[in-house]
């Protein structure tokens, strides 16, 4: 039995040592002579476009107002391919005539126009006669009509964020 009192005694302590928490972990101090960790960098990505009323400026109100310029001021203005881009939805919805000829002005900034100006022409064979009184109204009607149709598509676009701000005129 003392055998058996032995092994049942050894078991016993088996348990008891398994039932006992693992030791704690010690930390590590930091070596002293190991470089500080690096600071993350992290790259804020650019505001969004503010999310308010279009603005009403005309082109030339927009480019009226001065531009804080910095020296050192690294960001980019936006490509040609990046202004003109967008603007192909710019006629969208509005019944332009064949005959017409529209000039758009406008300025960017912050990925919204900031002013527009919208000019209407019509083009007319260089033998016609010049348009009576009452079509010469009609012609400036629609011309009105046209201009404000594509003023208000041109100033609903998104172009690409840039805190700088860009001017470019489109011809359609």
């Amino acid at each position: 039995m003392r055998a058996s009192a032995l092994v049942a005694l050894g078991i016993g302590v088996a348990l008891v040592a398994c039932g006992d928490p693992p030791p704690p972990k010690v930390a590590r101090e930091p070596e002293r002579d190991a470089a500080p960790p690096e600071p993350e960098v992290v790259v804020a990505p650019p505001p969004p476009p503010p999310s308010g009323p279009p603005s009403t400026a005309t082109y030339e109100e927009a480019l009226s107002v001065p531009e804080a310029l910095d020296v050192h001021d690294g960001h980019l203005h936006l490509t040609d391919a990046q202004l003109t881009g967008p603007m192909r939805a710019a006629l969208g919805g509005c019944k332009v005539p064949s005959n017409a000829k529209i000039v758009i002005k406008t300025a960017v900034q912050n990925g919204r126009a900031i002013g527009v100006t919208v000019e209407v022409r019509f083009v007319r064979a260089k033998n016609a006669r010049p348009p009576s009184g009452a079509a010469a109204k009609a012609e400036a009607k629609a011309a009105s009509k046209i201009a404000a149709c594509v003023d208000k598509n041109v100033r609903v676009i998104s172009w690409p964020p840039s805190r700088r701000r860009d001017s470019f005129t489109t011809e359609f």
